[in-house]
């Protein structure tokens, strides 16, 4: 995959949205997304998004991770 086909795709991953590439590439990645490289792109796209919220989220306390659901 070139350098411009894998900056376009991972745009195009950004527009759909964490939930939606994981929902296609867990039903039919060939047919919503393209080949086996895509494929892989779209796996490591994901491990990155979510290692992204991962240290976020450990980050917090415990007791501020569960009040903070119930302020606006």
């Amino acid at each position: 995959m070139e350098d411009i086909d894998r900056q376009r795709t991972l745009a195009y991953f950004e527009r759909l949205g964490k939930e939606r590439v994981r929902l296609y590439t867990a039903i039919d990645c060939d047919r919503f997304l393209g080949d086996w490289q895509v494929r892989e792109l779209a796996d490591q796209w994901l491990d990155a998004k979510n290692a992204e919220d991962r240290p976020r989220l450990l980050g917090r306390p415990l007791w501020r991770r569960l009040l903070s659901d119930r302020r606006p």
